[in-house]
């Protein structure tokens, strides 16, 4: 087979592998980009150039199919994907929620086009390329290559959409390091435990975000009932204040909906933030979560929202769900 023993890299799009005029660079222009020693290693597959912000979970749940059958069915040794670096963190943590192979599986990006004069698309594919074929990465799960590092996607914050500095491993460190001037991978550290979790129904495609802000209202909410909106939703995830805290106007809306048997999950909205029934008042997250809301624990908002969809299509409920999303 054409992938049996190699690295599939999968091209899902991403400014790493596009021209400033949105074309997109061809198998011999990346072959080019890579050492004659890894170019034997290599096969490049075309995927879906569309944005990510265009992706829906159930599109991720296809690209991770494509994948497997790379591995499973066609004996690839690992594969990189490269994707659009704003989603990247997401999709890599939906990518290891659910990866149970053991062969390398590495998303890359770069914050600028593939013909500019400061793009890291030929640093980056050198990069994931060695890492995948070192062996250190075998049984890691799902990882980020950026900033000259390996990172697990769970400790993987995007701070800024205009420098290289815009992701940031918080607060663990790196797996591994990439050395100077051979370029070698070098392992560090293994990461935190997984909880991987095996699908068996379609993923969710209606689990909104919604944050609460400083002098927030309600109608956000109000008009997800009052049009019975919420008869199409699939989950909701509550973005908090402080640990967890909404205005208290949300607390009769929220009831209503988790007695429409929505499943709902409150996270504290800040990047190192973490869930805390500290004090109870009303619309203190120790009330929601007597109330019946699930809590998301360290999970961002967006982490909590992969993570219930995954979780939901794993047929999870009550308290199996509410350990499930208790796992960063």
């Amino acid at each position: 087979m054409e992938n049996r023993d190699k690295i599939v890299v999968l091209l899902a799009g991403g400014r790493i592998v596009q021209r400033q005029d949105e074309s997109e660079l061809t198998d011999e222009d990346l072959y080019a980009l890579l050492p004659e020693d890894l170019r034997e290693h290599v096969v490049f597959q075309k995927w879906s150039f569309q944005p990510v912000s265009n992706y829906t979970l159930r599109m991720c749940g296809e690209l991770i199919g494509m994948v497997t059958a790379f591995v499973h069915d066609e004996g690839a040794r690992g594969v990189v994907v490269t994707c659009g670096i704003q989603a990247l963190s997401e999709l890599s943590y939906f990518a290891d929620l659910v990866w149970d192979l053991n062969p390398p599986l590495i998303f890359t990006g770069s914050i600028f086009n593939a013909d500019s004069p400061n793009s890291e698309t030929r640093l980056r594919l050198n990069q994931s390329v060695r890492a995948a074929l070192s062996g250190s990465c075998t049984g890691k799960g799902a990882l980020i290559c950026i900033q000259d590092a390996i990172y697990a996607p769970a400790d993987v914050l995007r701070i800024s959409n205009f420098n290289r500095g815009g992701l940031l491993a918080f607060p663990e460190s790196p797996l591994g390091v990439f050395s100077q001037p051979s370029g070698n991978y070098i392992s560090l550290r293994f990461p935190r435990h997984r909880y991987i979790q095996k699908m068996q129904s379609p993923l969710a495609r209606n689990i909104p975000v919604l944050s609460a802000s400083l002098g927030d209202n309600d109608v956000m909410l109000r008009a997800l009932l009052e049009r019975k909106i919420f008869e199409e939703l699939d989950g909701l995830v509550i973005s908090g204040l402080g640990d967890g805290d909404v205005p208290s106007t949300w607390v009769p809306l929220l009831r209503k909906l988790l007695r429409a048997n929505i499943p709902i999950v409150l996270s504290a909205r800040y990047p190192d933030g973490i869930v805390q029934p500290t004090e109870n008042y009303e619309g203190s997250a120790a009330q929601l979560l007597e109330m019946g809301l699930i809590s998301a624990g360290m999970l961002s908002p967006y982490q909590a929202r992969i993570k219930l969809a995954v979780g939901l299509a794993a047929n999870l409920q009550g308290d199996q769900l509410a350990e499930y999303l208790h796992w960063k």
